[in-house]
């Protein structure tokens, strides 16, 4: 009686005006700020002005940069503990507030070069919060029937993130100087996040997202004893890898065919644009076409840009590359959040969500270097680099065919009355 009336309240919360606008909103305001666009898409206008003012190198201050997504990443995990024990608006509070004091200690602390690399970490280590794990979570938790939809919605707002805060932040620098703009951002970011948390973020409800405290490892270890655990990772790491590879060379690899510098950056222009339209479009797809099949071709995106690259040499084709390379960093994002939470549940989403997403930034980070070391060994024709790119990126939607179907809320939910690992295992045993 119990199990029928909890799934008809499901039905009427998913349906009711209980402010969940205004969650997705919230939501994806904190995409648009997120630590990644400040300090790695937003940091990239301020390169020239401080080697500038400071007469610091400018390969030493673009250094600075190296570090953030592989803080971001290690930090992942840890934030996926802390949003699932604490929830998520809590931490988001806090992790608001930090960022913008770290942002505001890089423009007045940054007195030597030595101190800009520590203050740079020191900032995207206190806003390590501000990424999609936790905004993701609060997604999850609170929408159901269009959940794709609404998690293609809110991190679509990074896209608008990326193409709109570092020309702001440049016109800051023009106006004020490169220490103050820093100072800006981060009273800004204070001023927009925190009472976004404060008064529009909202927890999910307990029994949707949190379990009792022996759901929570229980889940990360029964999920880490499955197959579709480590296909899944693997297909997202080899996915941000053979895509994150291709979208930040592509600069570099059209100047090398004989582009202008304008016409280079314009191909970072299509990737934005095909991250955003593929969030929107494909995130909406997953709500209703079957979502393993759907991935598995999106992933087959990179690979196809990196073997065009490798079948041509001309200007025109990478832009095409350059649509597939952004299609598919984009249809990631939705597809992570959305698959793990169909598959493993929501009652330790923010630790196997953090797990993921640090395979995720592994592979963002390392796939540029890779292609740029496997560039330089191939010389001039370049066909046996873009070969291994799309033959690593081919792997990817193989491994996504052996993902079962198999989902969390087949009968087998974890509830305070089955143990996690328990209904796993039992689910596992009844589908195989």
């Amino acid at each position: 009686m119990s199990s029928r009336f909890a799934g008809l309240n499901l039905l009427c919360e998913e349906r009711a005006p209980d402010g969940r606008l205004s969650i997705l909103l919230a939501s994806g305001l904190g995409m648009y700020l997120s630590v990644g666009i400040f300090l790695i898409y937003g940091f990239s206008v301020f390169i020239d002005p401080i080697a500038a003012e400071t007469g610091w190198s400018r390969a030493g201050v673009a250094a600075a940069i190296a570090p953030v997504g592989l803080i971001t990443g290690i930090m992942s995990p840890v934030i996926g503990l802390m949003t699932d024990r604490f929830g998520p608006r809590r931490v988001l509070i806090f992790s608001s507030l930090a960022m913008s004091v770290g942002l505001i200690g890089i423009g007045l602390g940054s007195q030597t070069l030595s101190s800009l690399l520590v203050w740079v970490a020191l900032a995207s280590l206190l806003g390590s919060a501000q990424t999609g794990v936790a905004y993701s979570q609060i997604i999850v938790g609170w929408f159901h029937e269009r959940r794709g939809a609404a998690l293609g919605l809110t991190l679509a707002f990074s896209g608008l993130g990326i193409a709109t805060v570092p020309p702001l932040l440049s016109l800051a620098i023009e106006a004020f100087g490169w220490r103050m703009a820093l100072v800006i951002a981060g009273v800004c970011a204070a001023m927009i996040l925190s009472p976004v948390a404060l008064f529009m973020l909202r927890d999910p409800r307990r029994g949707e997202l949190r379990s009792p405290d022996r759901g929570g490892w229980s889940v990360v270890v029964a999920a880490a004893l499955t197959r579709d655990f480590w296909l899944l990772l693997t297909a997202f790491l080899l996915t941000a890898l053979v895509a994150l590879a291709g979208s930040v060379s592509l600069p570099m690899i059209l100047t090398d065919r004989g582009a202008t510098p304008e016409t280079a950056a314009l191909a970072m222009t299509v990737v934005g644009v095909a991250l955003v339209l593929a969030r929107l479009g494909f995130g909406a797809s997953l709500d209703r076409c079957p979502p393993r099949a759907l991935t598995c071709l999106a992933f087959i995106a990179p690979a196809m840009g990196h073997l065009l690259l490798a079948a041509t040499d001309g200007v025109t084709p990478a832009f095409v590359s350059a649509a597939l390379f952004g299609f598919a960093v984009g249809a990631e994002g939705d597809a992570m959040g959305y698959l793990l939470a169909r598959r493993f549940g929501t009652a330790a989403f923010g630790r196997i969500y953090g797990i993921n997403y640090l395979a995720f930034c592994v592979g963002a980070g390392a796939g540029p270097s890779l292609l740029v070391a496997l560039l330089s060994a191939d010389g001039p024709s370049s066909v046996m680099a873009f070969g291994v790119a799309g033959l690593l990126g081919s792997v990817a939607p193989l491994l996504m065919l052996l993902v079962s179907d198999r989902t969390h809320a087949e009968g087998l939910a974890v509830s305070s009355s089955i143990d996690a690992t328990e209904a796993i295992k039992q689910l596992d045993a009844r589908k195989g």
